[in-house]
C-alpha cells in the first residue's frame, strides 16, 4: 500500500515539474521573441530615418524587418489569432508571405509563415556594397543569384509548403516540430552559402578599411553574421535528427544578431557620413522602450480583465513603435502641406539644431579624424593633446593604450611641424616621430603627436603635407567646441527674435580646391578643369557665345584674385615690417599673384618658416570661406 502511494506521488510530482518547466519555457520564449521583434522593427526604422540616402542603411532595414517576421512567426504560433472558419479575402492581404490556409490552420500554419531567405540575400547585398572598389560584374552576379534563389523558394513555399516542411507535429516551443521536406536540405545549404559569402565580404572589407574605427564596426557586423549563420546548422540538426531543442535558442541567436547588425550599421553609416549617434541612439531607444512598456501594461490588463486575444495586441504594439519612430518624418511631410518654403526651412533648421544639441561629442569626432590621419600615413599611434592651465590633457588617441604623458607644455611648444629624433621624449613616447602644433591665431593651444610609421623611422614630406589640412580641421573642431555653448545661446536668442537664415554650404568649394587653384593660378587650362568652375560666381563672369575651358580658367582666376583681395586691410600699403593684420593678405598676394619666393616674403615680414606656413594655411581657409559667402549671396 505504501509503495503504491509513493509511486503515484512520484509520478504526480514528475508531471507537475514537467508542467512547470514547460510553462516557464513558454514564458521565456514569449518574452524573448517579443523583445527582439520590437527591437528589429525599431532598429530598421531608426536606421533608414537617420541615413535615408544610404542604400546600405535601407538594405539593412529590410533585413531587420524580414528577421522580425521570424519572431512574429513564433509569437503567432504560441498565441494564434482567433479567426472565423471562412475569413474575408482582404484579411489574406495582411499576410502576403504566409501560405494559403495559414489563417485557419492554427499554430501549425502560423509557425511556417515567414521564410528567412529574403533576409539573408538582402543582407548579402548590403555586405557587397560595403566592399571597397565598387560593384563589378562578379559581385552583381552573386547579388542577382541570391535574389533569384530567395524568390524561387518563396514561390515554391507559397505554392506547396510540404516541399520544404513535409509535416508538422508536436509542441511549437521546440524546433523538431517541423519535419524536413524534399527541398529542405537544399534550402538550408544555400542559405548557409550566402551567409558565408556575407561573412567573407565583411572580413575583406574590414581588412581593407582605411580607419581602425571602421574596421571595428565591420568586425562587429562579421560577428553578427556568424551568430546569425549558426541558426542554419542548429535548425538543420534539430529537424533532421528530431532533437527537442527549445525554439528560444534560435530566437536568442537571431536576436543577438539583430542587435549587433542594427547598431553596427548605424555606427558604420554615421562614421562614413562624419557624424555621431551615441546620445541620439540611447535617447531614442529609451523613448521607444518606455512607450512599449506602457503598451505592455495596457495589454496585460486587457488580457487579464477583458480576456482580449493576445495576438491582437502584437500588431497594435508594432504599429505603435513604427508610428512613434516616424514622428519627425511625418512632421516634415506635413510641413510641405501647411507651410511655405521659407517657413519650412526655418522649422527644419530648428529641428536640426534641436537634434544636434548635446550630440556633437568632441572626443568622438576628434578620434574619427585622428584615426583617418593615422591610417593615411600608417602611423603606429597618434594622440591629440591640449594645453590646459596647469596640465596637459589627451582628448583623442589612436592605437595608444598608455595613460602617462611624460612631457610638459614646454616640450611640445613649436612654431611648425617638427620631425622628432628617436628618444626625444621619455618612454613611452621615446619612438614619437612627428609633432604638429595646433594654433589659434598666434597662440599654440595643443599638439598632435604621431609615432613612427609602420615601415620606417621618419615621415616623408608628402606624408607631412597629407597631415596638414586634417590638423587644421582638428584645430577648428576644438575651437568650435569651445565656443559651442556661446553659439547655442546666441542661436536660441536669435530664434526667438527673428527667423534664422539657412546656412548655405557649397560642396564644390573646398580648401584643397582653393589651394590647388592658387598654386596653379597662371595656368588657365588647369583652372578650367577645377571644381570651382561649377560656381555661379564663375558662370556669371564667362563671356557670351562659345566658351572654352580656357575662358573658364580665366574666370576662376578673377574670382580667386577677388577673394584674396578681401583679405587686404583698409588703408595704404604699410612699410616694413608690415603689421600682423597684413600678413595673411601679403603672403597670398606676394606668393601667388606676384609669384615671389617664399624666403623673400618671410624676409620682408620678419617671420619664421613655421609662422609663414601656418599663416598661409589660415589665409587659404579664409579665402575658401569668402568664396562660400560670395557664392551664397548669389543664391
Amino acid at each position: 500500500m505504501l509503495a503504491a502511494f509513493l509511486c503515484v506521488a512520484g509520478n504526480s510530482y514528475t508531471e507537475f515539474s514537467t508542467y512547470r518547466g514547460v510553462k516557464l519555457l513558454h514564458s521565456i520564449t514569449i518574452i524573448v521573441n517579443f523583445v527582439f521583434l520590437i527591437t528589429a522593427v525599431w532598429l530598421g526604422v531608426y536606421l533608414v530615418t537617420r541615413s535615408p540616402r544610404s542604400l546600405v542603411a535601407w538594405l539593412t532595414g529590410f533585413t531587420l524587418w524580414s528577421l522580425a517576421g521570424l519572431f512574429l512567426n513564433t509569437l503567432l504560433a504560441l498565441y494564434p489569432p482567433i479567426l472565423p472558419p471562412d475569413p474575408p479575402n482582404w484579411v489574406q492581404l495582411l499576410f502576403p508571405f504566409w501560405p494559403e490556409g495559414t489563417l485557419v490552420n492554427g499554430w501549425i500554419g502560423w509557425l511556417q509563415g515567414w521564410l528567412v531567405a529574403p533576409a539573408i540575400v538582402i543582407w548579402h547585398h548590403a555586405t557587397v556594397l560595403m566592399r571597397y572598389g565598387g560593384m563589378n560584374p562578379w559581385r552583381w552576379a552573386r547579388v542577382l543569384l541570391g535574389y533569384a534563389v530567395a524568390f524561387a523558394f518563396v514561390l515554391i513555399y507559397l505554392y506547396d509548403p510540404t516541399l520544404v516542411f513535409s509535416s508538422v507535429s508536436g509542441d511549437p516551443l521546440f524546433l523538431n516540430v517541423l519535419k524536413p521536406g524534399i527541398l529542405y536540405l537544399l534550402f538550408i545549404l544555400l542559405l548557409i552559402l550566402f551567409t558565408l559569402f556575407s561573412l567573407i565580404n565583411l572580413i575583406r572589407s574590414a581588412r581593407s578599411a582605411p580607419a581602425v574605427t571602421q574596421q571595428k564596426q565591420l568586425t562587429i557586423l562579421a560577428t553578427a553574421t556568424l551568430i546569425a549563420g549558426l541558426t542554419g546548422p542548429v535548425a538543420l540538426g534539430a529537424a533532421t535528427f528530431a532533437i527537442s531543442l527549445p525554439r528560444v535558442i534560435l530566437s536568442l541567436l537571431l536576436g543577438i544578431a539583430v542587435v549587433l547588425l542594427g547598431y553596427g550599421v548605424t555606427r558604420y553609416s554615421a562614421i562614413v557620413e562624419g557624424r555621431t549617434i551615441r546620445r541620439d541612439f540611447a535617447y531614442n531607444a529609451i523613448a521607444i522602450g518606455l512607450i512599449t512598456g506602457l503598451y505592455v501594461i495596457v495589454t496585460w490588463v486587457s488580457v487579464q480583465i477583458y480576456d482580449v486575444p493576445v495576438a491582437a495586441f502584437i500588431f497594435v504594439m508594432l504599429l505603435a513603435v513604427v508610428t512613434h519612430s516616424l514622428i519627425d518624418v511625418a512632421r516634415q511631410i506635413l510641413d510641405y502641406l501647411f507651410y511655405r518654403e521659407e517657413k519650412r526651412v526655418m522649422r527644419l533648421n530648428l529641428r536640426t539644431l534641436t537634434s544636434l544639441v548635446g550630440e556633437q561629442d568632441l572626443q568622438e569626432s576628434l578620434t574619427l579624424i585622428l584615426d583617418n590621419m593615422c591610417s593615411s600615413v600608417r602611423a603606429t599611434y597618434g594622440q591629440i593633446i591640449l594645453f590646459e592651465e596647469f596640465r596637459l590633457r589627451q582628448v583623442a588617441t589612436c592605437q595608444w593604450r598608455k595613460s602617462s604623458l611624460p612631457v610638459s607644455r614646454a616640450d611640445l611648444a613649436t612654431d611648425d611641424v617638427l620631425h622628432l629624433e628617436p628618444g626625444k621624449f621619455p618612454s613611452p613616447l621615446d619612438d614619437a616621430a612627428l609633432l604638429i602644433p595646433l594654433y589659434t591665431n598666434s597662440e599654440q593651444f595643443g599638439a598632435i603627436i604621431f609615432g613612427r610609421p609602420v615601415n620606417g623611422l621618419r615621415y616623408s614630406q608628402g606624408d607631412v603635407e597629407l597631415l596638414l589640412y586634417p590638423s587644421d580641421q582638428v584645430a577648428d573642431a576644438i575651437q568650435n567646441a569651445q565656443r559651442e555653448k556661446l553659439y547655442l545661446s546666441q542661436l536660441s536668442q536669435l530664434a526667438q527674435a527673428q527667423k534664422p537664415r539657412p546656412k548655405v554650404r557649397i560642396e564644390v568649394i573646398t580648401v584643397k580646391a582653393v589651394d590647388d587653384a592658387l598654386r596653379n593660378l597662371f595656368d588657365y587650362a588647369f583652372l578650367g578643369d577645377t571644381p570651382l568652375v561649377e560656381l555661379n560666381l564663375v558662370q556669371q563672369r564667362l563671356p557670351a557665345g562659345a566658351v572654352t575651358h580656357i575662358d573658364q580658367g580665366k574666370a576662376v582666376y578673377t574670382i580667386i584674385a577677388e577673394a584674396v583681395g578681401k583679405l587686404r586691410p583698409d588703408g595704404q600699403s604699410p612699410g616694413e615690417p608690415a603689421p600682423r593684420e597684413w600678413h595673411s593678405y601679403l603672403i597670398l598676394h606676394d606668393a601667388y599673384l606676384e609669384d615671389k619666393l617664399n624666403r623673400d616674403i618671410m624676409s620682408r615680414l620678419y617671420i619664421s618658416e613655421g609662422t609663414f606656413n601656418r599663416t598661409r594655411r589660415s589665409a587659404i581657409r579664409s579665402v575658401t570661406r569668402a568664396l562660400e559667402e560670395m557664392e551664397a549671396a548669389l543664391n
